[in-house]
């Protein structure tokens, strides 16, 4: 597992999940930034997103939240920054649009309720994508 030391931004407006995800990410070596609130969560994103300086590695964002839904916050990063791996927590399969996805390049999708195991293989998964695109 190649989690340790990564910087993940966490967006989930559900506290339980939020928490629970938080501190199994924390416990496998991840520093891990939690916001319940998308909109903080964007305004820590901009603050420490300098060009190709970023200070996060990946974005982990649920889909469906009351101030902005996780396609929305993924557009608004994918302006800032268009090659941070992002992962979206959804409830429903069906509810998401595949070509959307395609268009953000969102890197991975998860289902709820999370199955921790399964939230770090896809993490080391797109994580040696980006890698592997850069070399």
């Amino acid at each position: 597992m190649i989690i340790y030391l990564l910087n993940i931004l966490l967006i989930d407006d559900d506290k339980d999940t939020l928490r629970l995800v938080q501190k199994y990410l924390e416990k496998k070596g991840a520093h891990v930034s939690a916001y319940s609130n998308p909109l903080v969560a964007l305004q820590d994103f901009m603050k420490n997103n300098n060009g190709n300086d970023n200070y996060y590695d990946i974005v982990i964002s649920d889909l469906k939240m009351s101030e902005r839904n996780g396609i929305e916050l993924a557009s608004i990063i994918r302006k800032m920054n268009k090659d941070i791996p992002i992962i979206l927590m959804i409830s429903d399969i069906i509810d998401i649009d595949h070509s959307i996805l395609r268009f953000l390049n969102i890197e991975d999708i998860i289902s709820k309720p999370i199955k921790l195991k399964d939230l770090i293989e896809k993490i080391n998964t797109v994580k040696q994508k980006v890698i592997i695109k850069h070399l």
